[in-house]
């Protein structure tokens, strides 16, 4: 079977029960800025789609947080701060 939707976090596997699909950066709670959703293709537009196909296989669906603003900044912040 062709992925339905093509993206590195994207999942796709057949359980007992029938296929599992679902967003793995979601599943992880993984948070993207604008820029790093845009590069993988996960545009506002795909997101929705994903959310939509996850909801009908598994009756749920959890695409990644967006990060703006100055939610980027603090985010950027941390990460110079750990190193």
């Amino acid at each position: 079977m062709e992925k339905l939707v093509q993206c590195l976090h994207w999942k796709e596997y057949q359980g007992l029960n029938g296929w599992v699909m679902f967003c793995s950066a979601g599943a992880f709670a993984k948070r993207l800025t604008r820029e790093e959703a845009e590069r993988c293709g996960c545009t506002d537009a795909q997101r929705a789609t994903c959310k939509r196909i996850m909801e009908s296989n598994l009756g749920y669906g959890l695409v990644p947080d967006i990060l703006e603003g100055e939610k980027v900044a603090l985010r950027e912040k941390k990460a110079v701060s750990e190193m």
